[in-house]
């Protein structure tokens, strides 16, 4: 069994996997496996015509897969890459599985598997439409810093991201990373994932936005459709000097460029306070419940 890293040639075979059934969790699109892959051992192999993504965080001694993709034997693929991990002596385990994958895995394999949510990795789900309107009491604040920001900024342009201006994208963000006093190696790593997005923009099924002000780059952001009605925003960030900007981001990117799609995911909060207040106050419609599985 042969397992191949991911990098930008991997894309159109791990897409074609990935459309072959209709996912809502963002872990396996390709876009969030492209920024993380710098970060963590990612790998993947073809197996009676499924997908078997393979992952190993650096802090953690063995990896683990997620749920095959594709319209191949799933069930058989799961018993070929378990022997896999226990003729090499790993731990067999699965992670961020949705829950009509759970209910396939317990179904073929009954009593085989210790399953558990895990909420630090629940996706968010929000209505795209209350996101752009932002209407109603429990997003008052939300309408208020918009409100504000349209006030203080009101010749901001839109501009989304292509060729000519990624680079200045990567320039002004570099520039926002270094003079972060808070930098750790988790924004290190995720640097080098949106370095290499936006060098290779054309090359991905993304789309991007960008605030300026004044000439300025104050927010941008990057996102990608995952299925028939959702997009998920993988990447989010702005110059907080600039007061409301990022509820000005994210409204006018789904405006302007996401306003065909029903739902937006944004996201894990990974069991972190502020990120998981931040999400609460979004007013989320449902979360992307993922699960578990380790061999019994």
């Amino acid at each position: 069994m042969q397992f191949l890293p991911i990098d930008i040639s991997s894309k159109n075979i791990i897409k074609e996997f990935f459309n072959a059934q209709r996912i809502e969790a963002s872990d396996m699109l390709f876009g969030n496996l492209y920024i993380w892959h710098f970060s963590r051992d990612i790998t993947y192999s073809i197996i009676n015509d499924c997908l078997v993504i393979k992952t190993k965080f650096a802090n953690e001694h063995y990896p683990f897969i997620f749920y095959p993709l594709g319209l191949g034997d799933r069930n058989a693929t799961i018993k070929q890459t378990m022997e896999y991990f226990l003729d090499n002596g790993m731990p067999f385990s699965f992670r961020s599985i949705e829950s009509y994958q759970k209910d396939e895995l317990e179904s073929n394999m009954p009593n085989r598997f210790s399953i558990a949510p895990n909420r630090d990795r629940f996706d968010y789900l929000y209505n795209v439409v209350d996101l752009i309107k932002l209407s109603g009491r429990k997003l008052h604040n939300k309408k208020n810093r918009l409100n504000k920001f349209m006030n203080l900024y009101p010749n901001f342009i839109y501009e989304r991201i292509d060729s000519t201006n990624a680079l200045e994208v990567l320039s002004t963000y570099t520039n926002w990373l270094n003079d972060n006093p808070n930098l750790n190696d988790d924004l290190k790593n995720e640097y080098k994932g949106i370095e290499a997005c936006l060098k290779n923009f054309h090359l991905l099924d993304m789309k991007g936005a960008i605030i300026r002000i004044e000439g300025k780059i104050a927010a941008f952001s990057l996102a990608e459709q995952i299925n028939d009605n959702s997009v998920v925003i993988h990447i989010e960030k702005g110059n907080i000097f600039y007061d409301g900007v990022y509820q000005a981001i994210n409204q006018q990117f789904l405006v302007n460029d996401w306003s065909d799609m029903e739902f937006v995911n944004r996201e894990e909060d990974l069991g972190l306070s502020g990120l998981r207040h931040a999400k609460m106050t979004y007013n989320p419609i449902r979360f992307v419940e993922k699960f578990n599985a380790n061999l019994i």
